[in-house]
């Protein structure tokens, strides 16, 4: 029987490469070639069946066991998920608009990135994109995009867009990590970049345009209902709090706190401390409450779940590790750790986040259950990479196939299919695989040993990255909008 169980694990490694592969050969020779060669072949579907035929013998114990857990769990743990399921001169001489009748239209209703919101959120993200802050020399955001409006002939000579590349500085002939938009055309007015050469220039002095048009927002129109007063003053609110770095600042703090009592013997006294114990619990509690305020804050103002982009995904995994951390003690270094982790990436990587409406297909109680109950399980898998703890990859690995499921059934109600062998529902499937190889010992008595068992939980973590960024930015799809 033991034999028989094996064979199954080396069929389903075969698999996961066999559909780790497929994914490439979609992204460059289309999903025709990948369907008739790899998903709908004859020896794709006779492994999966082969597969399933050899697991049967398992099933019985596994569900004896997860019956088990969940019968400790009901008793030791409290329900969290509720919690979870539940954005005058100036420099150079050019012309400004003045501070007060800038800040007068600060709240100003108007249409930006398809919804209504205060100039203030436009003003920001309008000035973060093309400088790298929400304020410049002392303007505010107000005053910079209606100054680049009201005078872009004057705010063409001032060097404001930031080049982060140092070839676009080089073939822009600049020094500083700040272009004007006029470095941007030669003395005949032609482009000088190369199509595509530096996507984000590109994108940086689109917006320009925009803006000189009279395009990057338009004002509220006559006979379009505005919002309510409280919702454009919770949005100026959630504007002005620096959320992301105060949190993440925090997270990190209390994580090297922690390791500095357990670690240094000067401190060490403070270990058997009750009221250091106690600040930090509360201290954690307190940055819980208020990354889930700024979610609850998020949802208020966008009438949704957060859940439409990547952004926001990694608040709710942050949310998730925080959570841990006043859960469980023996865990609370590491999920602070990361959950500072991915609020920091959040922050200051490639990441939108300004708040957006949901497009129709996008707009289903399914689709928020299955990427809250699919964020939570990627915040056990990392949890896992700190200490093997094989309850909580039990967990992790009934969350993630219940996401899977959850997302199967709103595809069905969105492209009207359960499963497309897309690449993220793909990879998707390989982590569930190879995170399952850990869960059987008694067959593979290389997990046994605990150095193993952190090798390999490590190395599977590597799935989770290509399935949560990966198929974003590497691979393309029906998931592509999650970009």
């Amino acid at each position: 029987m033991k034999i028989i169980q094996r064979a199954a694990f080396v069929i389903l490694a075969i698999l996961c490469i066999a559909m780790a592969t497929a994914t490439f050969v979609e992204n460059s020779y289309g999903p025709a070639v990948a369907h008739e060669y790899i998903y709908e072949s004859w020896w794709f579907i006779g492994l999966w069946c082969i597969a399933i035929v050899c697991m049967l013998p398992c099933i019985p114990g596994h569900i004896r066991g997860l019956v088990r857990l969940l019968k400790r769990c009901c008793r030791r743990t409290t329900v969290i998920g509720l919690l979870l399921m539940a954005s005058s001169l100036g420099a150079n001489g050019a012309r400004v608009v003045e501070r007060a009748q800038a800040d007068s239209m600060r709240s100003a209703q108007v249409v930006y990135n398809n919804r209504i919101c205060p100039l203030n959120t436009a003003a920001r993200d309008f000035t973060l994109k093309i400088t790298g802050r929400t304020s410049w020399h002392g303007l505010s955001p107000e005053q910079v995009i209606l100054s680049w409006a009201l005078y872009p002939e004057d705010w063409k000579d001032v060097a404001m867009i930031r080049v982060k590349k140092a070839a676009a500085r080089q073939t822009l002939g600049i020094k500083g990590n700040y272009a004007r938009f006029a470095d941007f055309f030669d003395s005949q007015g032609n482009y000088r970049l190369k199509a595509d050469q530096f996507p984000d220039l590109d994108e940086r002095l689109t917006l320009i345009v925009l803006a000189t048009r009279g395009e990057f927002f338009t004002p509220l129109p006559q006979g379009m209902t505005p919002i309510p007063s409280q919702r454009i003053e919770a949005e100026l609110l959630y504007n002005s709090l620096p959320l992301d770095t105060l949190l993440f600042a925090s997270c990190f703090t209390l994580a090297f706190l922690l390791f500095f009592i357990g670690n240094l013997k000067v401190l060490r006294p403070l270990r058997s401390s009750k009221a250091v114990a106690v600040a930090i619990h509360i201290a954690t509690i307190l940055l819980t409450l208020l990354l889930a305020a700024c979610l609850a804050l998020r949802w208020y103002i966008s009438g949704h779940l957060p859940l439409s982009n990547t952004y926001e995904t990694m608040l709710v995994v942050a949310l998730t590790a925080l959570i841990i951390a006043n859960l469980s003690r023996r865990y609370r270094m590491e999920a602070l750790i990361m959950g500072g982790a991915t609020l920091l990436v959040a922050h200051i990587g490639a990441l939108d986040p300004q708040i957006t409406t949901l497009m129709p297909v996008l707009q289903s109680p399914w689709l928020s259950s299955h990427v809250t109950t699919i964020m939570i399980s990627y915040c056990l898998f990392a949890m896992l990479l700190f200490r093997p703890n094989r309850t909580m990859l039990i967990w992790a690995e009934v969350l993630l196939a219940t996401g899977i499921i959850l997302g199967s059934i709103w595809a069905k109600t969105a492209w009207g299919t359960y499963w497309s062998w897309d690449p993220k529902e793909t990879w998707a499937l390989i982590s569930l695989i190879t995170y399952a190889y850990p869960l059987h010992p008694h067959l593979l008595p290389w997990f046994r040993h605990e150095g193993h068992m952190r090798l390999y939980l490590r190395l599977a973590f590597l799935t989770i990255l290509m399935t949560y960024f990966g198929c974003n930015y590497l691979l393309t799809g029906m998931h592509s909008y999650a970009n």
